[in-house]
């Protein structure tokens, strides 16, 4: 699977003044990642976030060129409760803002879907351009509680 069109960026910390921790995990075969790739982690490697996703490791610290074959080390920026992350939506998401109660799903091209709130795992904060720059905190986790 080819490395999303769009990526997301660690902007704050709602609750202080944390940043992402960077931690060394397994990719999973076949993968490829841009900094900024929205992870998950299954069966003990971590994926592209796409469609479905319900929970979220981190972020992708590294770009991955080549495809990864199964367990190489990609570094990812692992999120936490309150940690906001910037990113981009498929159309205006300004309904969304204000963590409204909608949890926001992915499309395959690594952007907000803000159409499908089923297994969402983002919440949106705020919004800029007209609602199509969003910024969303993780609600689901993949490793509980990360401090």
């Amino acid at each position: 699977m080819a490395a999303p069109t769009y990526t997301w960026a660690f902007v704050c910390d709602l609750w202080g003044d944390r940043v992402p921790k960077i931690a060394t995990l397994a990719a999973y075969s076949g993968m490829y990642a841009k900094k900024g790739t929205l992870l998950y982690m299954y069966s003990g490697d971590v994926r592209q976030a796409t469609a479905s996703v319900a929970s979220i490791i981190g972020l992708a610290a590294e770009d991955i060129d080549v495809a990864a074959t199964d367990q190489d080390p990609i570094k990812v920026e692992l999120l936490f409760p309150g940690a906001v992350i910037k990113g981009t939506a498929d159309a205006d998401a300004s309904a969304l803002s204000g963590f409204s109660g909608k949890l926001g799903d992915l499309n395959t091209d690594g952007s907000l879907d803000v159409a499908d709130a089923t297994n969402g795992c983002l919440a949106v904060w705020k919004t800029e351009d007209s609602g199509l720059t969003v910024y969303c905190v993780a609600t689901q986790f993949d490793m509980g509680c990360i401090n």
